[in-house]
């Protein structure tokens, strides 16, 4: 039996009809006849009553009826399904991301992939550079939207925007009512930093451009969230340097300050597992590319 057969067969019993039924499935009437005869035959029953006036169902057609609606029913499901994955609208997608990612346009995205396309799942989880990295090496995760740091073999990277730092100062700190600072403004202060091993981007080039300058710190507290940064600094623990999305945060008692000069720049990318052609996965990298690099530095 035949799929085509079933369709041929739900189309006459819904219609009664030979020439109607004909006309909706657009074959001529004779083909549809000698088709409904085979399936007969191969059944060994008798589907329709048949005379000059009229086309009934016998019980037979209508038991037959019940369940070829619902076998037609799954397969067009099943093609829908099937389609739609290829399509990249269903399946499921494991994003892990830099906590620092959320001050920005992230949240925008992951919005925006979600109303076009709902049905597939997405599983997030804010985790640290290397361990994102890990976990993508690992399958535990399908993208990741990092700071870049060296890579392992077979895992691409695309870097999909680059952003300068502010200074974020205590509410009450001697220069929070300055226009502008520099770098070497900061020399001696106390700073809270995302650690290296959480952010090496913005670590490094942080450590880089006050070298240069000839200025370091008089010392560094590492913590691992941007959120436990901006309530230190709050705190009045220290200083920091963030990436300027971060200053769109509501956080009170801090005071967010361009700088002046040489000012470092942090990147944030896109990484995945090279060959991944999960269709899901292609439509968050596109949609994620083109959303980011908008936002612009």
């Amino acid at each position: 039996m035949e799929l085509r057969h079933l369709r041929y067969f739900v189309a006459v019993a819904e219609e009664l009809h030979f020439r109607r039924a004909a006309e909706r499935l657009h074959v001529s009437q004779p083909p549809l006849s000698q088709q409904i005869r085979a399936l007969e035959g191969e059944l060994g029953v008798t589907l329709f009553e048949r005379n000059r006036r009229r086309v009934e169902l016998t019980a037979a057609g209508a038991a037959l009826l019940t369940e070829a609606r619902a076998i037609l029913s799954h397969v067009d499901h099943a093609v829908d399904v099937t389609q739609r994955a290829a399509r990249g609208e269903a399946g499921a997608l494991a994003i892990g991301f830099v906590g620092s990612a959320m001050y920005g346009r992230l949240p925008d995205v992951v919005r925006a992939f979600h109303a076009e396309r709902p049905s597939v799942a997405l599983r997030l989880r804010e985790l640290p550079t290397a361990d994102a990295l890990s976990a993508l090496a690992e399958g535990r995760i399908d993208v990741g939207v990092v700071r870049p740091a060296q890579v392992d073999s077979g895992i691409e990277i695309d870097v999909v925007q680059r952003e300068g730092v502010l200074a974020a100062l205590p509410e009450g700190h001697r220069l929070a009512g300055a226009k502008a600072l520099s770098l070497s403004d900061l020399a001696d202060e106390a700073f809270v930093m995302l650690a290296r091993r959480e952010a090496p981007g913005l670590f490094g080039a942080l450590d880089a451009a006050m070298r240069e300058l000839g200025v370091a710190p008089r010392e560094v507290q590492e913590v691992t969230e941007m959120r436990t940064v901006l309530g230190l600094v709050s705190a009045g623990v220290g200083v920091s340097v963030v990436p300027a999305s971060v200053a769109g945060s509501e956080r009170s008692h801090v005071v967010f300050l361009p700088l002046k000069g040489r000012v470092p720049t942090v990147e944030l990318a896109l990484a995945w597992r090279s060959g991944d052609a999960s269709p899901p996965l292609a439509a968050f990298l596109a949609l994620a590319r083109s959303m980011l690099r908008d936002e612009g530095p």
